[in-house]
């Protein structure tokens, strides 16, 4: 005996989620990012780590992280600056580059949740 199944598809609300999933998993990825970066970011005063924010563009599918002090780049790109043990040059790229698996995996549990799964 052979079992039927029957499909209701219903392409719009997966798109629908699909999207809103992405939102929230490109946010969550950045607000995971920004908070690994403020661990390795300098801090002489709080002034650069407060400076850091998230924005999301979910229509493009990408999301930013960005710090806004008139020395960010340059405490970012230059070598030549003491800082505390673990704290210093490349607080940004690092963290990028060391945590694209969680990144990953916090987008793809977002979109999951949508889902109900």
């Amino acid at each position: 005996m052979s079992k039927r199944y029957r499909l209701s598809w219903d392409g719009p609300k997966v798109v629908s989620l699909m999207g809103s999933g992405l939102e929230a998993g490109l946010q969550d990825a950045a607000d995971y990012l920004l908070q690994e970066a403020n661990q390795r970011v300098p801090v002489e005063t709080t002034r650069l780590r407060e400076s850091g924010e998230v924005s999301v563009e979910a229509e493009r599918r990408r999301a930013a992280v960005s710090y806004d002090t008139p020395y960010a780049v340059i405490q970012h790109e230059k070598g030549y600056y003491k800082h505390a043990p673990g704290r210093g040059r490349k607080y940004l790229e690092i963290p990028y580059l060391t945590k694209r698996p969680e990144m990953r995996q916090r987008m793809a549990a977002a979109i999951r949740r949508r889902f109900g799964l």
